[in-house]
């Protein structure tokens, strides 16, 4: 297992690779972590000989600079399915979130200015892709997963379902700030085994392990492939556990403290503003 991410101190970027809970400089090795770093093969399998810890003070940022293209899908956790009380869908649900609604693991959210705002959390597991993928087989799709990260889909629900009950997912989940994603960028963990979770104002309101997906990783990926191109670094999400506000018709205030977090992934904490 590799972590790497991305920390702001004394006004520098510095990408940064965890190691016996020191954050090791990368510099030496990689300016950042874009795009082209992940397709390049240089973070496959990092040698951390010579490398130096930082010991300034530091705040995470997203643990990759320029994602260009932000993918999810819906409704793939049978617990989740289970409280909503839906049938299982037969494929999974396909859609996009702006680019610009990337943030960092310890950002603010703001709701935004929009009157009646029902602001909601969903914690998820995301895949990073390692390289272009295009009409690939669930088989393949391990080839083509560089890693993952911890991501929450905030949402509107007011402007996410309409009068008529048809849902409009793209504008409700695409506000700046609503996808905070990190802290840690990990390889070689198994995604289809990994606790998550959420909190708010310290109380859980998710739980669950990526087991209980409908729809596995690789099936998700190919599945993708086959309506839109991936390209490397883009995210994909797969998907939240039962316990969403949206189920309960409790949703987040200003003042209002989010926790999310994923095993070996880290765990994100944010102010929630107007």
């Amino acid at each position: 297992m590799q972590q790497f991410a991305r920390i702001l101190t004394n006004n520098s970027v510095i990408p940064v690779l965890l190691k016996d809970g020191e954050h090791l400089d990368l510099r030496p090795i990689v300016a950042d972590i874009p795009p082209a770093a992940i397709a390049s093969g240089i973070l496959n399998a990092v040698d951390t000989t010579g490398l130096r810890p930082v010991t300034d003070d530091f705040a995470y940022l997203a643990p990759i600079e320029g994602v260009r293209q932000i993918a999810a899908t819906g409704f793939n956790y049978k617990k989740h399915i289970e409280e909503f009380k839906m049938s299982p869908p037969t494929e999974p649900e396909v859609f996009l979130k702006a680019v610009t609604s990337l943030s960092g693991p310890s950002d603010p959210i703001s709701r935004g200015p929009n009157a009646g705002i029902k602001l909601d959390w969903e914690v998820e597991l995301a895949i990073v892709v390692g390289r272009e993928t295009s009409d690939i087989s669930a088989a393949r799709a391990p080839d083509h997963i560089f890693g993952y990260v911890c991501l929450n889909d905030i949402s509107d629900r007011n402007t996410q379902v309409d009068g008529s009950g048809a849902q409009h997912l793209v504008r409700a989940k695409s506000r700046p700030g609503y996808t905070p994603i990190g802290p840690y960028l990990v390889t070689g963990v198994d995604g289809m085994n990994l606790d998550l979770w959420t909190k708010l104002n310290g109380r859980i309101e998710q739980q669950g392990n990526t087991s209980d997906m409908l729809f596995s990783i690789n099936e998700m990926l190919a599945y993708f492939s086959r309506y839109m191109t991936l390209l490397p670094g883009d995210i994909l999400a797969t998907g939240t556990p039962p316990g969403v506000g949206f189920g309960k018709g409790r949703f987040m205030s200003a003042g209002d403290v989010l926790e999310c977090g994923i095993a070996h992934l880290g765990a994100q904490r944010h102010e929630i503003r107007d």
